[in-house]
């Protein structure tokens, strides 16, 4: 299966993003809390407590949709929190689309939690800009699962940028994150914080906040202890 040019992901993404754009950041805010709290408490995901209380940041995307016949994609929006290592603290979340599309036989419609973590000072860059191409700008790899997740104990084991996480329901088994496109969600922003602000200013000057995502924040502050 061959990746779609540009001007095709663009016009995928927007088509399987548009019926939720109105979905108020509330509601991705809690949802996003509870796939975190779903795939933690699963031993198949054993990898992620660790990895998280190392890591620079996280992007959960509550709900991931895929689609297609011909031409496919898959469409979601989420949430990136950035961890400050030194304080032990998680920043407020700023809202993110991620898309992705492809040419080629497939039929079949899937929905997937993805939790991406994000190992490096290069991966958190890279999701600051004004638009990421998940694998070119940043380095992915898939987290370990089952077995080899329970015994992936230490940071030492990994060497990407972000490691990808993914539950899948439907007819198509996975998901596929490298070549995807994640940008900026400034509605959602205005939506949650009730004034605009970028990613940047968000998760790393902390200039608006919102007790909405205290419980999100706390279950990620819970796992360095």
């Amino acid at each position: 299966m061959r990746k779609a040019p540009a001007i095709v992901l663009v016009a995928v993404v927007l088509a399987l993003t548009a019926p939720s754009a109105a979905t108020a950041g509330h509601g991705v805010v809690e949802d996003a809390r509870a796939t975190l709290w779903e795939m933690l408490s699963d031993g198949d995901f054993a990898s992620l407590h660790g990895l998280l209380a190392r890591a620079r940041g996280v992007v959960i995307v509550p709900q991931l949709y895929k689609a297609g016949f011909i031409i496919g994609g898959e469409a979601g929006r989420g949430v990136l929190l950035a961890h400050d290592l030194s304080a032990g603290t998680w920043s407020y979340p700023a809202f993110l689309d991620f898309g992705s599309a492809s040419i080629g036989l497939q039929l079949g419609a899937s929905q997937t939690q993805l939790v991406l973590v994000v190992m490096t000072e290069a991966g958190l860059e890279a999701l600051l800009s004004d638009r990421i191409n998940v694998g070119a700008d940043a380095s992915v790899a898939a987290g370990p699962v089952g077995a080899a997740a329970r015994a992936a104990t230490t940071s030492s084991d990994f060497d990407a940028d972000i490691y990808a996480y993914g539950t899948s329901e439907g007819l198509f088994a996975g998901v596929s994150v490298q070549g995807g496109l994640i940008v900026p969600d400034e509605d959602a922003n205005i939506d949650f914080y009730g004034e605009a602000a970028t990613t940047r200013e968000i998760v790393q000057a902390g200039t608006v906040s919102n007790a909405a995502a205290d419980p999100l924040r706390a279950m990620l502050m819970d796992l360095q202890r």
